[in-house]
């Protein structure tokens, strides 16, 4: 099971949601409630989740600016000790990528 969220930035709100699976059905399921509750075009950013790549296409077309935000997370091998193995990871660096449109990188 999975929690699909789709928040607006400036406020905060909560604009859909779903749970479901991760695979592409409830991808595009998702982004069809999403659309269809936003009235004007959008920036939208996702994860690195391949499913969400042809929902939003199929869903949105080219009347979206789409990017993608792709976090890598390590720690170092020096770091590795018991006390560790349950923390959360580090985030180490991070992927911008435009998909679609153009999104501001600034909200990216």
């Amino acid at each position: 099971m999975w929690t699909w969220t789709a928040l607006d930035s400036d406020s905060k709100l909560i604009i859909s949601w779903l749970i479901g699976g991760r695979d592409g059905e409830y991808a595009l399921a998702f982004m069809d409630e999403v659309k269809d509750r936003l009235a004007n075009r959008v920036q939208l950013m996702t994860d690195g989740h391949r499913a969400c790549l042809n929902a939003v296409e199929e869903a949105s077309g080219a009347d979206i600016d789409y990017a993608m935000l792709i976090k890598q997370y390590g720690e170092p091998e020096s770091n590795k000790s018991p006390e560790r193995r349950y923390s959360p990871s580090v985030c180490s660096g991070a992927t911008k990528t435009r998909i679609e449109g153009n999104p501001d990188p600034v909200h990216v």
